[in-house]
């Protein structure tokens, strides 16, 4: 099943709009930097890409935290965009990383605490925010943006690493059914926390490289360079309609996922297996991006299995760093855009691709591609893909005026 998207919005390390972010992509710009949000000189990975700046003034900043409040306001940015159905029919679908503890709060409290517990309003409770509980509630975000929108149609918070294509599929599916007319697909993640930066280490998948030593997916393996990605940070949102809305579509999205039981990342077999229930005869598809060459050349293979061995490889992620539950939602806006833009991006900093299955793109190039598949990964076990294609009434026309734009 695929839906019609109608409307979108992004918050990302490369910018805050679509064009931003194409723009910087097609010039081979990175978001990595030293941590922005802490000193992270002692935790396994000193860099991250994070949203620059902070959200707008709201007035629920009482009990959103910054992600969360990102994710409101690109969703009413999608709703802005768009003309989809609003009210009793509309449904809300959120995707967020996780419920993770977030100890800031906290700590300071419980270590001014005696252990027989005797004035702990005094002895630091007292200092603890007064909606500290409800800021920890996963359906907050859902909650408050349902009642800014009179949102009242079906809808669910996901949770995880590939919390955003399970909501694009959601979605998808309660518009097929016919119980909404419109849905409002949000997700939000921040990687860039202390505990997140250990796991993700703990897997793997983070480097400990300064920027110069930076491992470049896909690329030879190289003695200089450290292997790993950067983590990274996004919220997006996509309005979907049923397919047959062409008329006013930006893009056709269909999502799938799936989970291996693995304790930390997802096979690669697991990533093929999750992209084939949803590919055709494709010729684009961004990558993973681990940054690791074993499990990058596994990639490769695995994929050139269900799609053509000549397919064009990209990795967005490569980028933007690593987005957790926002991944596909912001892949989807990336490889939509780019397709109306008839281009795509290079891999930032790759000079000399690792022999192998798929073509990794050392340089930007225009496509007449109509089709983009997006593959993502994260622990435990978990396997993402989405499927971006053009609408019919998205000619040659209108994709030579986008790509004037870019080149």
């Amino acid at each position: 099943m695929r839906a019609a998207v109608t409307g979108w919005a992004l918050r990302t390390p490369l910018g805050d709009s679509p064009t931003e972010v194409i723009e910087r992509l097609l010039t081979g710009q990175r978001a990595a930097v030293p941590n922005p949000r802490f000193v992270a000189e002692t935790y396994p990975c000193p860099l991250a890409a994070s949203i620059p700046g902070e959200p707008k003034t709201s007035p629920h900043s009482r009990i959103l935290r910054r992600l969360a409040l990102f994710g409101l306001e690109v969703s009413h940015a999608a709703m802005a965009t768009s003309q989809a159905p609003r009210g009793p029919r509309l449904g809300v679908f959120a995707a967020m990383g996780g419920l993770r503890a977030n100890w800031d709060e906290l700590l300071p409290v419980l270590s001014r605490q005696n252990d027989e517990l005797r004035d702990g309003w005094l002895r630091g409770l007292k200092d603890l925010h007064p909606f500290w509980m409800l800021r920890h509630l996963s359906n907050n975000a859902h909650a408050l943006l349902a009642q800014d929108l009179g949102a009242r149609g079906d809808g669910v918070t996901f949770a995880g690493a590939t919390a955003g294509a399970m909501a694009i599929s959601a979605a998808t599916a309660a518009l097929a059914e016919g119980a909404i007319d419109a849905a409002l697909v949000f997700a939000y993640d921040s990687l860039l926390e202390p505990e997140q930066l250990i796991a993700l280490a703990a897997c793997g998948a983070l480097s400990s490289a300064t920027l110069r030593e930076l491992q470049t997916p896909y690329a030879e393996p190289s003695t200089h360079a450290i292997c790993g990605g950067v983590p990274g940070e996004a919220a997006a949102a996509l309005l979907l309609e049923r397919e047959d809305q062409d008329d006013r579509s930006l893009a056709f999205v269909e999502a799938a996922d799936s989970a291996d039981g693995e304790k930390g990342l997802a096979t690669m077999a697991t990533v093929a297996a999750v992209a084939a229930r949803i590919a055709q005869e494709d010729r684009v598809i961004d990558g993973c991006a681990l940054a690791d060459p074993q499990r990058d050349q596994e990639e490769r293979q695995q994929l050139s299995l269900i799609i053509d061995p000549a397919a064009q490889l990209l990795a967005v992620q490569s980028a933007t760093g690593f987005l957790g539950a926002a991944t596909s939602v912001v892949q989807t806006i990336v490889l939509g855009s780019l397709l109306r833009a008839g281009r795509l991006p290079e891999i930032p900093f790759l000079h000399h691709a690792a022999p192998g299955p798929l073509t990794p793109l050392t340089a930007s190039v225009s496509t007449d591609a109509r089709s983009a598949l997006g593959v993502s990964l994260g622990a435990p076990g978990l396997a993402a893909a989405v499927r971006v294609s053009l609408p019919p009434t998205i000619g040659t026309g209108t994709a030579s005026v986008l790509r004037s734009r870019f080149t």
